[in-house]
């Protein structure tokens, strides 16, 4: 594979994602401003019982949001308040877990930390607030119809006004569940809100090897990293902690020690430092950013040099002394694309391709050119 084709190779895998990302915005940004518009008109018509829009208000929000638990809830709420028949719409609605979305967001209305709570997990509540009044008004209707002599209620309509009325206990009663359901989401929810809030650490393993060089001092190598991860409740990522490297497969190379050429190899490369990372991807289950890394890097050559000290005083054992490492230092620096995998509580498993740039002969002792551009796999475990 020429050098062009890697390149290329190695934009289209960082600048694919990125586009990905701004046209997923673009689609979310128009479904929640699409809904609060639509909000906005829609509830003093509800309030009204005026349902003359309502079609053509809930087909906007379709168009832009796709059909989710709000649409099908007006509709049945109409269809209760009009006296039409409601229950192909219920079965619809029960059929498709709806009922579970519902209850999540009961719930979580409750919380005292709702409004956070709707902050980041927006998705999850098809972009309407929390205790939004469209809910209230939602509660206040199902109310009145459980009250209401006028109405004659089927068991199967009922059931679903006990729940938009958000008597919950009863609901389930009725709908002949033993315990309630947990919903999907509400254990989403729940596992967001204890567990991506606390940081993890990341344990990587995999292969680095070059991807320019006609004869490259450094070849495929296998690689290790121990690294501090931030918790994933933000969209920033970043990370802090040491790689390795492990020179198993180079060759010897000069360095210039005290004017004199040493002929060295290097058994290891050892790399301290951390990344920064944006989320373009998260839906609890799936995690996908790129991130950008800077790292102080230091491969050894097997040359060092001990100082003994003491006021000049040394003898059998006593008296300070320093060790000297004369390693090649120099910086790296690292552009990658992680995607992770949720598997129970804080534990991930993922997958990491990231370049590296790493000019080894910045360090003037260094003679041997070695070739600075780098490419590697590695698999990751965060726990």
């Amino acid at each position: 594979m020429s050098n062009t084709i890697k390149y290329i190779f190695i934009f289209l895998c960082f600048s694919l994602p990125w586009a990905i990302r701004a046209e997923q915005s673009k689609v979310v940004q128009n479904c929640e401003q699409i809904t609060k518009i639509t909000l906005d008109k829609l509830v003093p018509l509800v309030d009204k019982n005026d349902f003359t829009e309502l079609e053509s208000i809930l087909s906007t929000i379709q168009t832009a949001c796709g059909e989710n638990e709000f649409t099908q809830r007006m509709r049945i709420l109409r269809a209760l308040l009009e006296k039409k028949s409601s229950g192909e719409l219920i079965a619809d609605y029960l059929d498709k877990n709806y009922h579970e979305t519902l209850v999540m967001r009961w719930d979580y209305a409750a919380e005292e930390q709702h409004q956070r709570i709707y902050r980041d997990n927006k998705s999850d509540f098809n972009y309407i607030p929390l205790n939004h009044a469209i809910d209230s008004l939602t509660q206040v209707k199902a109310t009145a119809l459980l009250n209401s002599t006028s109405f004659n209620l089927t068991e199967q309509e009922r059931e679903i006004v006990l729940l938009f009325a958000d008597y919950v206990d009863d609901f389930y009663q009725s709908y002949e569940q033993t315990t309630p359901r947990k919903p999907r989401v509400l254990e989403s929810s729940q596992e967001y809100f204890t567990y991506k809030r606390k940081g993890g650490v990341n344990l990587y393993a995999g292969i680095e090897f070059p991807i320019t060089g006609s004869n490259p001092l450094f070849k495929g190598s296998p690689t290790v990293a121990l690294m501090y991860s931030s918790p994933l409740h933000t969209n920033f990522l970043y990370e802090l902690g040491l790689k390795v490297r492990i020179n198993s497969n180079d060759r010897d190379f000069e360095y210039l020690l005290h004017n004199e050429v040493e002929i060295v190899n290097s058994s290891a490369s050892y790399a301290i430092g951390g990344t920064l990372g944006y989320k373009l991807f998260d839906n609890d289950k799936f995690i996908l950013y790129p991130k950008v890394g800077l790292f102080f890097e230091s491969t050894s050559t097997g040359l060092s040099e001990v100082t003994y000290y003491d006021n000049g005083y040394y003898e059998d054992g006593y008296g300070n002394s320093s060790v000297r490492y004369n390693n090649v230092n120099t910086m790296r620096t690292t552009l990658a694309l992680s995607a992770m995998r949720h598997i129970a509580k804080k534990k991930y498993i993922g997958l990491e391709a990231a370049y590296h740039y790493v000019p080894y002969n910045w360090d003037e002792n260094l003679i041997t050119a070695i070739q600075p551009n780098y490419a590697s796999l590695q698999l990751f475990f965060r726990f």
